[in-house]
């Protein structure tokens, strides 16, 4: 049997009233607006969102418009802003990680990952198949023969940037288990996860990510239990 979610009450009574302690003391700054965001989108001010994107003053909901904007642009970001774009999940010993990483590749190197990542979660489905296993095979094995520090990224900010192939991306992200992904993985799941994929994650095979949902599960008001849970995806299996 797989594992499986329950929706408790009581979880998410406790986890809205602690949000409503902790939201008072998080605007100190004038925020920027949906209505501006969608304003310099349809202006094409792919400078402007990239400004918002890269605020670490910003709320990370308001960045993350802004990414989604920048990407249905076309918008390729530079190495810093790409950095940047991975502060919003990562943690200080990931940035640290992925600062060296940006100083021995190039911007067009990263972009071609970009590109292969979506490529690749385009050709999956929503319950996990291939709707062409061979050329995903080729793309799958590519992936998997670049540096992981660097997929992983990518496999980050295309999950933050492109919300209609969110749930595709980490189902790729599980099938081509990068070792030391994981944490990465976790911490995108907490803000831009929902049930589903939290059972698949606990489902996977792999126990950091079973930790990961657990963690979802238990701030986010459900309860883990046996039973027929999503598992539409397997760690380090094409």
């Amino acid at each position: 049997m797989n594992i499986a979610l329950r929706f408790s009450r009581l979880s998410a009574v406790l986890s809205l009233l602690i949000g409503m302690l902790v939201l008072p003391g998080c605007a100190s700054h004038r925020p920027v607006t949906p209505a501006q965001i969608h304003k310099w989108e349809r202006a094409r001010n792919v400078k402007r969102l990239s400004e918002v994107a890269r605020q670490k003053t910003q709320r990370p909901a308001v960045r993350k418009l802004s990414l989604e904007s920048l990407a249905r642009l076309n918008w390729k970001p530079t190495n810093e802003e790409r950095l940047e774009v991975y502060r919003l999940i990562a943690s200080p010993a990931a940035l640290h990680e992925a600062r060296g990483l940006l100083q021995t590749m190039s911007r067009g190197q990263l972009a071609q990952i970009d590109a292969d990542v979506n490529a690749c979660a385009s050709l999956l489905t929503l319950s996990g198949g291939w709707v062409d296993a061979g050329r995903a095979h080729g793309l799958y094995d590519r992936l998997r023969s670049q540096g992981r520090k660097a997929v992983t990224m990518s496999l980050c900010q295309q999950v933050l940037a492109r919300p209609a192939l969110r749930t595709r991306i980490l189902l790729l992200a599980i099938k081509l288990g990068l070792p030391g992904s994981e944490r990465d993985l976790n911490a995108v799941l907490q803000v831009y996860g929902d049930k589903p994929m939290a059972e698949d994650y606990m489902n996977s095979g792999s126990k950091e990510l079973e930790n990961g949902g657990r963690h979802w599960a238990s701030t986010h008001g459900y309860l883990v239990s046996t039973g027929n849970g999503s598992h539409r995806s397997s760690w380090g299996s094409f």
